[in-house]
């Protein structure tokens, strides 16, 4: 699991006001939980092939009618020392999803979607494209 803090989505999720954020032990460990259901948020990075990276990228940049017709059985499979990267943040009830996908690009990975969220069955429907926690 990555450390919330970590990510570079960072900043928009804690500018987000259905987000709620704690810190604990010292200062040591930060905590993020949406609100509305009061469920803890654990975030996931996952790297993937230049093919299905851009496939996952065409599908994010749908609308969520059409992305979740689209997406059909597809499942892109995580690899190691991918040429993209998707960082997910989830509610451990998965009425919350947020996910930015980058590419890697000039020795760093560069983002190439805005931070999606999704809520309620949205982001359990959505959800089906990341591997279970």
């Amino acid at each position: 699991m990555a450390n919330i803090k970590n990510l570079q989505m960072w900043n928009t999720i804690c500018a987000d006001a259905r987000i709620s954020i704690s810190k604990s032990l010292f200062g040591l460990r930060t905590t993020a939980t949406y609100k509305p259901t009061n469920s803890v948020i654990e975030t996931r990075t996952f790297e993937y092939s230049p093919s299905d990276g851009e496939r996952l990228r065409n599908l994010l940049e749908k609308p969520y009618e059409k992305l979740v017709d689209a997406m059909g059985d597809f499942r892109p499979k995580a690899t190691v020392n991918g040429n993209y990267m998707a960082e997910v943040c989830c509610s451990r009830d998965s009425t919350f999803l947020a996910v930015q996908l980058f590419q890697f690009t000039r020795m760093s990975y560069e983002p190439v979607t805005d931070v999606i969220l999704f809520e309620g069955p949205e982001a359990s429907s959505v959800l089906k494209l990341f591997p279970n926690r």
